[in-house]
């Protein structure tokens, strides 16, 4: 029970209170961009979640290794990223063996599995001494904070897009800088 309570925690702590799209700036972009494009974000939140829980999985295992949780700083950097890459790959070649997949569904991966999102979490997890249950867990809070971020990005752009009293100078991307940065001050305040 204690396990799934840190999971829990672990997971609604990432995706609300340190929503790592609005207060660290990581994979906003890629949510700006979705949030144009809402049809295809399960897919991509989907992608994103595996490749979070998965590399933080991983590297929380790697750190119950004595020498490498001693280990420096830079090394963990380089270690966490080598984990990405390996996972990408193991990923693309099981999906190439065992599915007829779309061009477009190997380019949705490749942008889930090098998302700055995801090249993050295991190094927030890592800073933050998380265990292997809350490491899982902000694995799951990550994806959240992604399908959270671009739903609330879309919405504004919905609401943008009525307001006939914004400036001519500022409607679109301007518009949309602005009413991000209000939502990244909204989730620092959370903080």
């Amino acid at each position: 029970m204690r396990v799934i309570f840190e999971l829990i925690a672990a997971s609604l702590y990432v995706s609300l209170v340190q929503n790592l799209i609005f207060t660290g700036g990581y994979g906003v972009s890629e949510a700006v961009r979705m949030s144009a494009k809402p049809r295809k974000l399960i897919p991509l939140t989907l992608f994103m979640t595996y490749f979070s829980v998965t590399v933080s999985a991983v590297c929380a295992g790697l750190e119950l290794i004595p020498e490498f949780h001693e280990s420096s700083e830079i090394l963990h950097i380089i270690t966490f990223s080598g984990v990405v890459l390996v996972i990408y790959a193991l990923t693309m070649i099981v999906v190439l063996i065992y599915g007829k997949i779309q061009p477009k569904t190997i380019r949705r991966i490749s942008i889930a599995a090098f998302n700055t999102l995801i090249m993050a979490v295991p190094y927030i997890n890592y800073r933050s001494a998380f265990t292997l249950t809350q490491s899982i867990g902000a694995g799951f809070g990550a994806g959240l904070a992604f399908l959270l971020a671009v739903l609330l990005i879309n919405e504004g752009l919905k609401r943008l897009d009525m307001n006939t009293s914004i400036p001519a100078y500022f409607k679109g991307t301007p518009a949309l800088f602005i009413y991000t940065a209000l939502l990244s001050l909204a989730f620092m305040g959370l903080k």
